[in-house]
């Protein structure tokens, strides 16, 4: 869908200091606020300060440079991405307007779609997710991240050798690392899931997993010609597998599909899920708090900032403030009460009104699917 040419996305831009980006081979046309995309990461911002900007005269222009051609004007002051796919630039800008939004409106899209329009999301998202960790945008990988997991719930879908190849042979390891590390996790869930098969050239000693029973030679071939071709997917399958074995997970009932609404796990969800940012750029630092992003969202939409902040003012010259008081067992059970409520209240306040779902049901009349479109990658 064309989420770039909807005012309820993007909103007006008459009148607007705008830029327009080339997506693709085809330089497919989008028109962006400056300011938004300027403010969005480092990389949009070293490239829109080289180009002019319409709205503001150039100093010492006079009236007959003006007469200038318009068609070396205009791809001057563009911003061109011909390696880039445009159905995925159109859920980059989606995101860059709707972010609080970005994930419900995908999931009112992805149930409307059948298995092959969603296998086409399923590819965008795929780059949408490479694209982020290029121009380093970590809240975009871990949202498509997020919607990545949700489909192949959705589907119960399998992890291809195909989509393998494509992250183990054609893509920087940088920047596919957490998607390499899902895939990997999707693999093991594959070959040892329920009503499923272990193929004994997969399974290393040491994981407590048994190779008495042999998949299709089919599915056997294609991950022994996977192993052989990428050592790398092949170490990493292995470690993952120890991991498992470690933590006591069982990959045969550990779903890398299932993304559970929390960090800090009870003793037998573990066992059944992976924590809510496993797969998130922040995994090593948040630990078992809360998902940032869903702190941002909670803070934003129970607490506001008020539009003009009001001026901190510190004490008199020469004078101190006093220290505060200390802080009494009482005092410390009441706050931790009284924040377990407000978490609580926010939970359920949580709830979208049924104006904004009449206006995502008007909004997503054609998804993504819909485009008809050379796919960019099959990953099928």
């Amino acid at each position: 869908m064309r989420w770039s040419k909807h005012k309820s996305v993007v909103g007006s831009l008459e009148g607007c200091d705008v830029v327009t980006v080339l997506v693709g081979e085809e330089e497919r046309e989008f028109t962006i606020h400056r300011k938004i995309l300027f403010d969005s990461c480092p990389f949009f911002r070293s490239y829109l300060d080289e180009i002019p900007n319409p709205s503001k005269p150039q100093d010492g222009s006079a009236s007959s440079n003006s007469s200038s051609s318009d068609s070396d004007e205009e791809e001057d002051s563009a911003l061109l991405l011909p390696s880039e796919a445009p159905d995925m630039f159109e859920l980059f800008v989606l995101w860059l307007y709707q972010r609080r939004r970005f994930p419900f409106i995908l999931d009112k899209a992805i149930q409307t779609m059948n298995p092959d329009k969603a296998r086409t999301l399923r590819n965008d998202l795929v780059r949408l997710h490479l694209f982020a960790a290029m121009v380093d945008l970590p809240a975009l990988q871990d949202a498509a991240m997020d919607a990545l997991q949700d489909m192949y719930l959705r589907f119960d879908w399998d992890m291809s050798p195909r989509f393998l190849a494509f992250l183990y042979g054609d893509c920087d390891a940088q920047h596919a690392m957490r998607l390499r590390r899902w895939a990997v996790a999707m693999l093991a869930w594959t070959l040892h899931g329920p009503e499923k098969s272990v193929p004994t050239c997969t399974t290393p000693p040491g994981t407590g997993l048994t190779t008495t029973t042999t998949t299709s030679n089919s599915a056997t071939t294609d991950f022994n010609k996977l192993f052989a071709a990428y050592p790398e997917l092949q170490s990493d399958y292995h470690m993952h597998l120890h991991k498992m074995a470690m933590s006591r997970a069982d990959v045969r009932v550990k779903n890398p599909q299932l993304r559970l609404p929390a960090n800090k796990l009870q003793s037998g969800e573990r066992y059944f899920g992976f924590r809510q940012c496993t797969f998130h750029s922040h995994r090593a630092s948040v630990g078992e708090g809360m998902c940032p992003h869903a702190l941002a969202a909670m803070v934003s939409t129970q607490h506001p900032l008020p539009a003009k902040l009001p001026e901190l003012r510190g004490p008199p010259p020469g004078r101190k403030l006093p220290p505060p008081p200390p802080m009494t067992m009482a005092m410390a059970m009441a706050r931790d009460v009284r924040d377990v409520r407000d978490v609580r209240g926010r939970d359920k306040e949580e709830v979208v009104s049924d104006k904004d779902e009449e206006e995502v049901e008007q909004l997503l009349i054609s998804p993504v699917g819909d485009l008809n479109e050379i796919s960019y990658l099959d990953l099928s």
